[in-house]
Order: C-alpha cells, then sequence, then structure tokens
C-alpha cells in the first residue's frame, strides 16, 4: 500500500495572499498537486485558512492513518499565522502521534520533502 501523505496550506484565494501573488501561486499549486498525485503516494490537499472551523482539519487528520503531514511554507512563514501553525501542528501530534512531519522550501520541493521523510534521511 503506498503511503498517504497530507498536504496542510493555504489557498491561494485566501485573503492573507497578496492578491498580486495569486495567480502564481494558484500555477505553482496546481503544479504540485499535478506532481503529487503522479507520485506514488496515495496524495491529497487540505486548504485551510485561520478563519475556517478548525475541525476541518481535526476532521481530515481523523479520515485515515496519514503517514506524512507536509505542512507548507505560507503556513509556517508567515508571522501572523505562527500560532495558527502551531495548532496544526499539535493537533496532527495528537490526531496522528506515529505520521511523520515534512517541511518543503518551496512549493517546488513538495515531493522531495516527502521522498526525503519518508526514506529517512536526516542528513542536512
Amino acid at each position: 500500500m503506498a503511503p498517504s501523505v497530507l498536504g496542510i496550506g493555504l489557498p491561494a484565494t485566501s485573503d492573507i495572499v497578496p492578491w498580486v501573488f495569486r495567480g502564481f501561486l494558484r500555477k505553482s499549486l496546481d503544479v504540485m498537486e499535478a506532481d503529487m498525485t503522479a507520485s506514488p503516494y496515495d496524495w491529497e490537499m487540505l486548504y485551510l485558512t485561520p478563519d475556517m472551523p478548525f475541525d476541518v482539519c481535526t476532521k481530515k487528520l481523523g479520515e485515515k492513518k496519514w503517514d506524512v503531514v507536509m505542512v507548507g511554507m505560507g503556513l509556517r512563514k508567515t508571522d501572523m499565522l505562527v500560532p495558527y501553525f502551531e495548532r496544526i501542528v499539535n493537533a496532527v501530534h495528537e490526531e496522528l502521534p506515529q505520521a511523520k512531519f515534512a517541511f518543503n522550501i518551496s512549493i517546488e520541493k513538495t515531493r522531495e520533502a516527502v521522498d526525503r521523510v519518508l526514506a529517512g534521511e536526516d542528513r542536512v
């Protein structure tokens, strides 16, 4: 059975994303989604914003035994979203203590991050 991977990130349509970047972000997310869908993983993406009910996240986490949860940069690197990012990480830890975390350095490097985590590479 293929490893299950859940991506969590901001949608390109979010008010948090400056409007001038939304088109570029949408295209990048489409490429990433196509790449991950073509990967050997059981991939799903969950788009979240802080104004959504948080149970959207916890329900998705409970849908299956996710092997890897990849949290996108928009949620990790936006100062005002750090508390929300922490809430997501803590929910994953609570709901899926066996899951590994993957953190991409860019949208284009999502599959690389998942590959690295599943291969158990801990080198820098």
